[in-house]
């Protein structure tokens, strides 16, 4: 859809370069002419890049987004088996804190009773 605007863009930047870029005598139609074929080749070139580019940069943030992703889901999982680690080792001492309460309270040793 944009392909005769770009070629006709092209073909007129290349008239401009070289210098004569008046549309009204024959010689420069004629000149104009000649260069249609390269302004078509320097469009279909920058077309190409311009599409390219666009995809590989919207493939660069997909990967980007499934990259902190995964490490999102890592850390998260790293997160939630320290918490586990630190639950159970607080309700450990808890559990060890409330043992020589209840001991003191009814006169046991601890010591004296047999390991695990």
């Amino acid at each position: 859809m944009f392909a005769p605007f770009g070629v006709f863009l092209a073909t007129a930047l290349l008239l401009y370069l070289t210098g004569k870029a008046q549309w009204n005598n024959g010689e420069n139609l004629e000149l104009s002419a000649s260069l249609v074929d390269l302004g078509a080749v320097l469009y279909a070139m920058v077309a190409v890049l311009v599409e390219r580019g666009v995809r590989m940069w919207f493939w660069a943030l997909d990967e980007r987004r499934k990259w902190r992703e995964k490490w999102r889901t890592e850390a998260r999982s790293e997160g939630v088996a320290e918490g586990r680690a630190e639950g159970r080792a607080e309700a450990e001492r808890e559990f060890e804190e409330w043992l020589r309460r209840m001991a003191q309270e009814k006169g046991i040793a601890l010591d004296d009773l047999p390991p695990r």
